[in-house]
């Protein structure tokens, strides 16, 4: 098969590391296009419904929820746009690093334990 030719769910699924549930949660919140279906409805995937579905994955690992990529998706289908929503999800992470740094020291010191 040609990597330009169409795809089935099952393979398009093995091939992405996640489940066809997945994918069909992917295209249900409008974060893929709804997929083409063979004359006997079987959902076929594109390469660049892959490479989208790829950009969703690995912004899931990264924390985002699947409504923060769909809204930054619906306002821009551009990487630059997922960019700014990630730099903004690490500012939010290290600032919660900050804080829970803080909440450890404190009560280390609150239970007398030396602190650096």
């Amino acid at each position: 098969m040609s990597r330009l030719e169409p795809i089935d769910i099952g393979e398009a699924a093995r091939r992405l590391g996640i489940s066809a549930a997945a994918l069909r949660l992917y295209e249900k919140r409008g974060l893929l296009p709804k997929a083409r279906r063979t004359a006997s409805g079987y959902r076929q995937y594109s390469q660049e419904d892959l490479q989208r579905a790829r950009l969703v994955r690995r912004a899931r690992r990264a924390g985002l929820s699947l409504a923060q990529i769909a809204q930054a998706m619906q306002r821009d289908a551009t990487r630059a746009c997922l960019q700014r929503l990630l730099r903004n999800h690490l500012a939010r992470l290290e600032g919660e690093a900050k804080r829970i740094e803080r909440l450890q020291r404190h009560l280390r010191r609150w239970m007398g334990e030396d602190v650096d």
